[in-house]
């Protein structure tokens, strides 16, 4: 899968930092997320089905959330307690705390039963354990606190008595001299007294720690529940607000093809939005096979690319995709090419680590069959005539492949008819020319001349014909740009 630098790249970390679960059993899955494996199918379609029905409940009334997201806020991870309990005695303070856990269990179980999906969502169960609680709250008095009580046992009774009666007395005793000897035996009777009360709290604190650890498992067990429901509740909101969809998974053995409509990168898209521009849309059907995107520099293509990456990534981490609708297999890997690969430190240049990534890719694409498999700009470090042969013959290579998606973007020419697919990005093809230099040549106060010449570029990609050549947009967009006109001229002689 893609490597960690590649996630913060791609918005993948962005899309994660959006998730606000409630409780830490939510966060800690939030933090551990990651793909679903072939044999986690079914519990990929049961989390989607999850979202799908929690978004529903939430956006029809969100105030209905209230009591459970108060419970669930409440909550600390008392997983390390619970496996003391089954090893030794447990303290005051873990008492408490598993006590508060079972407490607030009983408050969540109300709230999710007056919920309208209760008891339906895919391996979620949400429950109270009273008799756990009837063991570390024997006077039923369901406080948020944790002391034995006298009545626990007839010698803590007696014990707890004769204290009272030995600090009433040092409280009356007058602090004169003559009465030293009284108070220092009014002292020691006490001490003795505090060590009893704390063996006979120790050996109770040892009888309700294994009484109550017969419980531990069914905690436990609803623990990893309270996780799930927090995490699906979390990304359904997080749908709900990014306007995401739930993909659909493709069946094993069934037909072949990832399409994504309307896709949009939420980190590219919030930046986007501050400069008063919009996100457009990517659409893209990919066949096993190679697809090519061809386009101008600043044409879009990269973030194309990276909003697939995403978007794929995300369906199989069982997370909701910013698209209109999108299907795609389970996909066992997604590997994406797409950087300055230098490794000074093994003597590489930057084409030669790019290539050496190149091989691992496919060593990993044969490894996994199934794999999406994303080259930008490939074999750009090296002269066109060469890096046109490289781009061709990856090309023609996954095109062999009846088990691998392939999308490549590129610039180099006789690319495209190779490609099962061509994409093209729309750039500058529809723009009025006269529009675009009037706008450039009056530039609005402060405005970089690459911001003006974005609000012309269209980032949309359409299906070209297989004999379609990229765009010459090179040298207008250069124009565009102010580059320096003596300059230019030379480059037009």
């Amino acid at each position: 899968m893609l490597e960690a630098r590649q996630l913060a790249d791609i918005g993948f970390d962005y899309v994660l930092a959006g998730l606000e679960p409630w409780s830490p059993f939510g966060e800690e899955l939030r933090r551990r997320l990651k793909p679903y494996g072939k044999a986690e199918r079914a519990a990929l379609l049961g989390e989607f089905r999850n979202i799908s029905v929690i978004a529903e409940a939430f956006s029809a009334d969100p105030s209905s959330f209230g009591p459970l997201a108060r419970a669930l806020m409440q909550l600390k991870d008392i997983r390390r307690s619970l496996q003391r309990s089954r090893e030794t005695t447990l303290s005051d303070i873990e008492l408490f705390e598993i006590k508060r856990f079972l407490i607030l269990a009983g408050s969540l179980d109300e709230a999710y039963s007056a919920l309208p999906f209760a008891g339906e969502l895919y391996g979620i169960r949400i429950f109270a354990l009273p008799e756990a609680l009837d063991i570390l709250d024997p006077d039923g008095m369901r406080a948020q606190t944790f002391r034995l009580p006298d009545g626990a046992s007839l010698l803590l009774s007696e014990i707890r008595k004769s204290r009272k009666a030995v600090d009433l007395a040092l409280r009356a005793l007058p602090q004169t001299a003559e009465n030293g000897a009284e108070r220092d035996r009014l002292m020691a009777e006490r001490t003795n007294l505090a060590a009893k009360e704390e063996n006979e709290e120790l050996r109770l604190r040892g009888e309700m720690t294994r009484a109550f650890s017969v419980y531990a498992d069914e905690a436990e067990t609803l623990i990893e529940s309270i996780g799930k429901l927090d995490l699906a509740a979390a990304k359904a909101r997080l749908m709900l607000t990014l306007g995401g969809t739930v993909p659909e998974i493709l069946p094993e053995g069934g037909e072949k093809r990832i399409e994504f409509i309307d896709m949009v990168n939420p980190e590219t898209d919030a930046a986007i939005k501050e400069r008063g521009r919009r996100f457009t849309p990517v659409s893209i059907a990919l066949e096993p096979g190679s697809a090519v995107i061809t386009g101008a520099n600043m044409g879009g293509k990269s973030v194309a690319v990276k909003t697939l990456a995403l978007n794929a990534l995300l369906a199989v981490c069982g997370m909701p995709v910013f698209a209109k609708s999108a299907a795609l297999p389970l996909l066992p890997d997604i590997r994406l090419l797409s950087e300055d690969l230098e490794d000074s430190r093994g003597g590489l240049s930057s084409f030669g680590g790019e290539m050496v990534s190149f091989d691992r890719i496919l060593t990993a694409a044969e490894e996994r069959p199934g794999s999406l498999v994303l080259l930008d700009e490939f074999a750009r470090g090296t002269n066109p005539h060469e890096g046109s042969a490289l781009v061709r013959g990856a090309v023609r290579y996954f095109n062999e492949k009846d088990d691998t998606y392939a999308l490549i973007t590129t610039h180099f020419d006789d690319v495209a008819c190779l490609a099962r697919v061509h994409y093209q990005v729309m750039g500058l093809r529809n723009t009025d020319e006269a529009a675009l230099k009037a706008a450039l040549s009056s530039p609005e106060a402060g405005k970089a001349p690459q911001e003006l010449l974005a609000r012309f570029m269209d980032y949309g990609l359409f299906r070209a014909g297989s004999e379609v050549n990229p765009p010459r947009d090179a040298l207008k967009i250069c124009r565009a740009l102010r580059i320096r006109e003596d300059f230019m001229n030379k480059v037009t002689e």
